[in-house]
């Protein structure tokens, strides 16, 4: 092998090769071809476009739009790589306004598909076709068209099995493809979009000047019912778009949908702009609903960062942030008083009392929707922030955020604070998390509603309340999944939802599974869904919240109904909402039948996200503590 590395020579590769490694770089799965294609199509100036997909969009991707079309030579010359009509100069790429500059999506594509494009300007009387199979020109004839431009990509990745064979499911690639096109829509509100999926229409929207009508075709009309305009001028900046009420939450940042002149971008600056101007409104890891448009000189901010132009860089990145903050903050404090009045509580939206597994069960109440928390203790009230102070944000500094739980946005959460262990100062003991069973404890009390404290013959033990019960409920639910199915109770009154075309989608392909876990989902008509019963655990919760995030959290997670994976995320998520939750105060019973069942779990004793449950303080580190030198320690 060296010796053949050493005797090769240094030679320029073909350009059917060169054009299949260019194509790893744009052409990464199905969704990000019908990207690149629906952005030429708004550049060439469309109204309608429409999208049909098939097999996850490996077997075809075809989009037609009514575009200005194009010429004979041009469509020739489009396949050869860097060749655009958007850039002529470099200074060109200082201030790029359209979607597409780099000249290198078309002959990606054709290079790793059998691709069919006919096209027509206004100017022609017939239309022309050309047929490209592995980056090699088949076909060139004249046909009839209307004005615009039709492309066909089927077989992607035919000749490159290696690609095709690191693509994920159907399920999963559509789930992509839909997910692109929801941010293609939003974006171009005055465009109208058709999208249909094998047999399946996913939404045919008109076009509209109307933003919130757009987002409630897509999210739902009970989302956008909930949500607050938004309008901001700071300078060069413009900001509009929507927001959603704290009422309104999801579990990730992905339906925060933030766009830089009407390109979908996911950017720090952005999302840390977005956890401060919600900072102290949500329970834990709980993220807003956002549709938000930024709009400013194209030679302010650098598109030309990414391969796939998700990610820009801004030439004053503060005054992005602190207007970003201050637009959310204005509209949020503009709506308090259409906020319906609730308890004030940032972690017990939904809570219920903890029932033993012997408790007797009861039909399911109607939950009255949560208000604004209060602020945070000893926190003033963003409500009465001055609007005129910035937040002198800077790249890098770091500010204690939320955690959020999309792992592709992960790494825009700021890092936790130091240490708050003074210099020369001796930090405390830290408790070991006990895995193994803890026998006999004695419940002492309950510390802050978050931990059930407890003697044990070794010394002390902490238990998690949320994680004790979130592992009990886990495997009481893979005891009933084992036996066939979970206990459910149906419910005298079905609660109705409405979920986005996406959600629909993943209900309809697991609603079958789901029924196996007690959960029993039914189409209503159109993107409602009723929720006719659900598992015993539940009862006393909102099921609605508990089903959206469910599906959030499967879609984000990519894990198909058919897999094994499948029943594990969907337990871990339902254990996870039906326990007890922090904050929630329990009675010295609850606390000793807690506290009893977990100390005789059989190890590794945790939570099913992998959490100790329990921390353990020996009687020797509280002797030593003390300074009590007759304390030994235990074998």
């Amino acid at each position: 092998m060296d010796k053949q590395i050493k005797n090769n020579r240094v030679r320029v590769l073909p350009e059917a090769v060169a054009n299949q490694i260019a194509a790893g770089e744009v052409v990464e799965r199905p969704a990000s071809v019908l990207k690149e294609l629906v952005e030429n199509s708004l550049d060439a100036g469309s109204t309608r476009i429409g999208v049909e997909v098939q097999g996850g969009g490996r077997r075809l991707i075809r989009v037609v739009d009514n575009g200005h079309g194009m010429e004979p030579d041009d469509m020739l010359l489009a396949l050869e790589r860097h060749a655009t009509s958007k850039v002529l100069r470099a200074e060109d790429l200082v201030s790029v306004s359209t979607l597409g500059f780099r000249g290198e999506a078309l002959p990606s594509v054709a290079a790793v598909s059998k691709l069919l494009m006919r096209s027509r300007t206004a100017q022609n009387e017939v239309g022309s076709e050309l047929k490209v199979v592995g980056g090699s020109i088949r076909e060139v004839k004249e046909t009839g068209c209307p004005v615009g431009t039709l492309i066909e990509v089927k077989d992607l990745f035919h000749n490159t099995p290696a690609r095709r064979k690191f693509l994920k499911s159907a399920t999963t690639e559509n789930s992509h493809l839909t997910q692109t096109m929801f941010r293609l829509a939003l974006a171009n509100p005055k465009v109208a979009f058709r999208f249909k999926s094998g047999s399946r229409q996913v939404f045919d929207l008109p076009a509209t000047d109307d933003l919130k009508g757009r987002v409630a075709a897509l999210l739902g009309r009970d989302t956008a019912a909930r949500m607050v305009p938004l309008y901001e001028e700071s300078g060069p900046l413009f900001i509009t778009g929507l927001a959603g009420l704290p009422s309104l939450s999801r579990t990730g940042y992905d339906q925060v949908y933030t766009f830089v002149n009407g390109r979908y971008v996911r950017d720090k600056v952005l999302i840390h702009a977005v956890g401060q101007a919600y900072l102290g409104l949500f329970a834990e890891r709980r993220r807003p609903v956002m549709v938000v448009h930024v709009r400013l000189d194209p030679a302010l901010v650098d598109v030309n960062v990414h391969p796939a132009k998700t990610e820009v860089r801004f030439r004053e990145a503060n005054l992005v942030h602190d207007a970003f903050v201050q637009g959310i903050r204005r509209g949020l404090a503009q709506s308090q008083e259409k906020e319906p009045a609730g308890p004030a509580t940032t972690a017990r939206t939904f809570s219920r009392p903890y029932q033993p597994e012997t408790a007797p069960v009861n039909p399911l109440p109607r939950v009255a929707e949560p208000g604004l928390p209060e602020p945070e203790q000893g926190r003033k009230s963003w409500l009465k922030d001055d609007f005129s102070s910035g937040i002198n944000y800077r790249p890098g500094r770091t500010e204690q955020l939320n955690t959020i739980s999309t792992p592709a946005l992960d790494s825009f959460a700021s890092t936790p604070p130091e240490s708050s262990v003074e210099p020369g100062k001796t930090p405390g003991f830290k408790p070991r998390p006990l895995f193994e069973p803890a026998g006999d404890v004695t419940v002492l009390g309950q510390l802050h509603n978050l931990y059930i404290v407890c003697a044990w013959p070794k010394g002390l033990l902490i238990i998690d309340q949320h994680a004790a019960h979130e592992r009990l409920a886990y495997d009481r639910m893979r005891r009933g999944l084992e036996q066939g199915h979970c206990p459910r109770q149906g419910l005298l009154s079905p609660v109705t939802m409405e979920l986005t075309p996406v959600e629909a989608d993943w209900a309809a392909r697991q609603a079958e599974d789901w029924s196996r876990l007690g959960l029993v989902l039914e189409p209503f008509g159109g993107l409602t869904w009723a929720i006719t019963a659900i598992p015993q655990f539940l009862m006393g919760k909102d099921p609605a919240p508990v089903v959206r995030d469910l599906l959030a959290e499967l879609a984000q997670s990519g894990v198909s109904a058919s897999t094994p994976e499948f029943a594990e995320v969907s337990l871990r998520s339902l254990a996870c909402r039906s326990a007890i939750k922090q904050g929630q105060h329990l009675s010295h019973a609850e606390l000793n039948d807690l506290a009893a069942k977990v100390a005789s779990l059989p190890p590794p004793v945790t939570c099913p996200h992998g959490r100790p449950v329990m921390l353990a303080v020996s009687a020797y580190e509280l002797g030593r503590l003390f300074k009590r030198s007759e304390t030994k320690e235990d074998d």
